[in-house]
């Protein structure tokens, strides 16, 4: 089973180091791959960490010829948030947050395509999230960067057809993260109120088409990116949602 290759981008923290270690712990042999200098990065065994910054317009090609082996899957989980300004986004700001969320995982994955044996089935799966639903003026440029992400992703599967790759999408709803939870824990330790209950309130309050009362959690997503790429050929093109129903009936 160690013949498995695998790339994770945003490995060096959140959701993404946590794919990393748990598809290694499944005996994948993992490349992660992360913006944090390596020395700020805890050791994840059958991990090994490349420093790589997807907020350069070379790294993709950069990235690609340092890879030993072509992989059989990639997830695609980095992220970037434009930095809070009180006279709003400025425009490197923007750049940078479309490049790390769109512009250079759809050129990363081209390259890697390009790069792939003819005879090497390679699963891609792409981190994506239900702010493409929705934005205010604070989530705005996020929510734009990320439906930039899922169009190209579509129209990276349509050419995948037939190319033994598959191109696919997870799609998430709120998240676990560590950030988030220990704000939670600090709202319910000053209004006297067990985690779960504020928790369920903020899901109930921030979007009234969410059906579920917890965060999604971490292992879910690992087994909905493992379901996706053990789905082979037929998942290219899929979007697996799991967003609680953020995104709404109909959609």
């Amino acid at each position: 089973m160690a013949d498995r290759h695998a790339l994770v981008t945003g490995a060096c923290k959140g959701l993404g180091q946590y794919l990393a270690a748990r598809l290694a712990d499944e005996h994948w042999s993992v490349v992660g791959v992360g913006r944090c200098p390596a020395d700020q990065v805890p050791p994840v065994p059958g991990v090994t960490y490349l420093q790589a910054d997807l907020a350069l317009p070379r790294t993709p090609a950069d990235l690609s010829a340092r890879l030993d082996s072509a992989p059989h899957l990639v997830v695609h989980c980095a992220a970037a948030y434009p930095a809070a300004r009180p006279s709003g986004p400025a425009l490197p700001d923007m750049e940078e947050v479309f490049r790390v969320n769109a512009l250079n995982p759809y050129l990363l994955t081209l390259d890697l395509l390009a790069r792939k044996p003819p005879d090497r089935f390679c699963s891609y799966v792409v981190v994506n999230s239900e702010s493409i639903y929705s934005a205010d003026r604070h989530s705005a440029i996020y929510a734009a960067s990320k439906a930039a992400l899922r169009v190209l992703t579509a129209g990276l599967a349509a050419g995948c057809r037939s190319a033994e790759a598959s191109v696919s999408t997870l799609l998430l709803g709120p998240l676990a993260d560590r950030a988030k939870l220990a704000e939670i824990e600090t709202v319910a330790e000053r209004r006297s109120l067990p985690p779960a209950e504020v928790v369920r309130l903020f899901l109930r309050r921030s979007n009234p088409n969410l059906v579920i009362d917890e965060f999604i959690d971490y292992e879910s997503c690992f087994r909905s990116v493992r379901y996706l790429a053990e789905l082979g050929p037929t998942a290219n093109g899929m979007l697996c949602k799991l967003d609680g129903g953020s995104s709404g009936s109909l959609v």
